[in-house]
């Protein structure tokens, strides 16, 4: 009986751990390919895009727009890179009600043309829609209020 309560409790043990390792997954990771840069994709490897059209904090994507690229949201966002931390995402409730993840206060999309894990068909479309590219948004202390806020959002490559 005894040999049977060990065996049960490292089990157990084995099991907790399998599932506390799935759970604490990363949800976002930091891509690079070459002729895009760096960007940031899903724990399935799917792109994530910004809007030059949004300010932070807030989406100006509504209707048919987001049959095109619908938002990424996700309960907690955990990531696997020193270019961002956890603490990078934060969440929007839209004009309809729903939820939507951002980073560093940019709206997060899908773009519904990329089929497969790596594909960015959405970048520099319509010089409107960008990969999120973590080293082109900043965080820094704004003096005036002393709190963070985001600077930057791809001008680098961004054209009016």
């Amino acid at each position: 009986m005894k040999n049977i309560s060990i065996f049960l409790l490292v089990i157990g043990l084995v099991l907790a751990s399998v599932t506390t390792a799935f759970a604490t997954a990363p949800d976002v990771y930091v891509k690079n390919k070459e002729g895009v840069g760096d960007y940031l994709v899903d724990a399935k490897g799917m792109t994530l895009y910004w809007s030059k059209l949004d300010a932070p904090g807030g989406s100006t994507c509504k209707a048919q727009c987001l049959i095109q690229w619908p938002p990424f949201y996700k309960e907690a966002v955990l990531s696997s890179s020193p270019h961002i931390k956890s603490t990078d995402f934060g969440t929007i409730v839209r004009s309809d009600g729903k939820r939507q993840n951002t980073f560093r206060g940019y709206p997060l999309y899908y773009y519904t043309m990329d089929k497969k894990s790596g594909d960015t068909i959405g970048n520099e479309l319509e010089n409107v829609w960008f990969v999120m590219n973590p080293g082109l948004f900043k965080i820094v202390e704004d003096e005036s209020s002393g709190r963070s806020k985001s600077i930057g959002t791809n001008e680098s490559k961004v054209t009016n």
